[in-house]
């Protein structure tokens, strides 16, 4: 009995003194949050080739997956090898396949909309001065028009003369970032032809130095992270191409101007959740409205069309209800990752919140559980 309460005792301190540890360590990071997330930026800016390198990874997964339920069982020790291949084939010629052929194209569209994007703002300005002349319109609300008219084209333009030959540069060569992406590109070849072996040296190392408790549970949480991702992020890749294609084939029926740039655009924002596809419309209109105003009034109406295709049949279908997240959670990820990442927060902070989400559900179940479970057994104690 003394043993028993000694050890008791024992771990009521031990207990006391974790959470007096982390009690001070959560305080001090939020003291020095400001230093805290300068560190985080710089290790993940370190670690970006890795980062990249996975997220490539689940790309290459996708047609890994395809293969592997397509070719023969009687290949036998060949069908991972040759099945890894075709994928690294199809992705490398995709890759190929849009350098050679798309980014041509968006890039000469995109020094066209540079070039003519002052005449559009003197047309504009030269039908304001029509409607002053005529009389139709208060001279102080044309007047207040011009001044606001003429700040947006001097912004646009400093925008699109400073910004657009870098984000060229960058499309057409990938000249900031090279070696990034190519050492991300070779870690991700080396994941998918390894990853049964990294994934056997894993659960090794974990089962060596680790409890059998936590080793299960890191373990789950490994498969429900990697099962999360890989639907997320290569089903947000495969539903943003399928809309790029299908908005780049509307625009060319409907004679929408600058096509290559309005389905990159649509295609690309589609990737963010909730807030992706009304960025990548308003954009878009935008442009249009630049050429034609009342095409961009049809094109905003055909973005919302291709908005509903996109969440009734391609979303379910190639996505899937994987995030598992109501609408209120979904912003909240979003908001938070956004805050804290920019832009590759609110893509992949949705993701990350579903399985810490989907765990502290679970863990959360697991003790209401146990807690009806032992009122269940004093009432029948009680009762006896």
């Amino acid at each position: 009995m003394f043993d028993k309460n000694e050890k008791l005792s024992r771990m009521t301190l031990k207990h006391a003194i974790l959470l007096i540890t982390y009690t001070i360590a959560l305080i001090w990071v939020i003291l020095h949050m400001h230093e805290v997330l300068h560190v985080v930026s710089m290790v993940i800016g370190m670690l970006k080739p890795f980062i990249y390198g996975i997220m490539m990874a689940f790309i290459f997964n996708l047609p890994l997956k395809f293969f592997m339920k397509k070719l023969p069982d009687s290949l036998k020790k060949w069908k991972k090898p040759l099945a890894v291949l075709c994928s690294i084939v199809l992705v490398f010629g995709l890759l190929i396949f849009i350098t050679l052929i798309v980014v041509p194209v968006l890039v000469e569209s995109v020094a066209n909309l540079v070039m003519m994007l002052p005449g559009y703002f003197e047309d504009t300005m030269n039908m304001i001065d029509k409607l002053l002349r005529s009389g139709t319109i208060p001279k102080e609300i044309l007047d207040s028009i011009g001044v606001y008219a003429a700040q947006i084209q001097d912004t646009l333009i400093k925008i699109l003369r400073n910004g657009v030959p870098q984000l060229i540069s960058m499309a057409g060569g990938f000249a900031n970032g090279l070696a990034n992406i190519g050492m991300a590109l070779v870690i991700a070849v080396y994941l998918t032809i390894s990853k049964d072996k990294l994934i056997s040296q894993l659960k090794r190392f974990l089962y060596a130095f680790t409890s059998t408790k936590v080793n299960t549970f890191l373990l789950k949480v490994g498969k429900l992270t990697n099962v999360t991702f890989s639907n997320f992020v290569a089903g947000q890749l495969v539903e943003a191409v399928i809309i790029g294609v299908l908005c780049y084939i509307g625009c060319l029926i409907f004679r929408f101007p600058y096509a290559p740039i309005l389905s990159v655009v649509i295609g690309c924002t589609n990737v963010i959740p909730y807030f992706g596809p009304f960025l990548g419309t308003g954009f878009g209109a935008f442009l249009v409205a630049l050429v034609n105003p009342l095409q961009a009034v049809f094109f905003i109406i055909f973005g919302s069309v291709l908005q509903q295709i996109e969440s009734n049949l391609i979303y379910p279908r190639v996505v899937g209800t994987t995030v598992g997240l109501s609408g209120l959670w979904v912003l909240f990820a979003i908001t938070i990752g956004g805050g804290l990442f920019g832009i590759a927060g609110m893509i992949l902070g949705l993701p990350v919140f579903s399985v810490i989400y989907t765990l502290i559900r679970e863990i959360m179940n697991k003790r209401l559980k146990e807690k009806q479970e032992e009122e269940r057994s004093k009432k029948k104690v009680c009762s006896s």
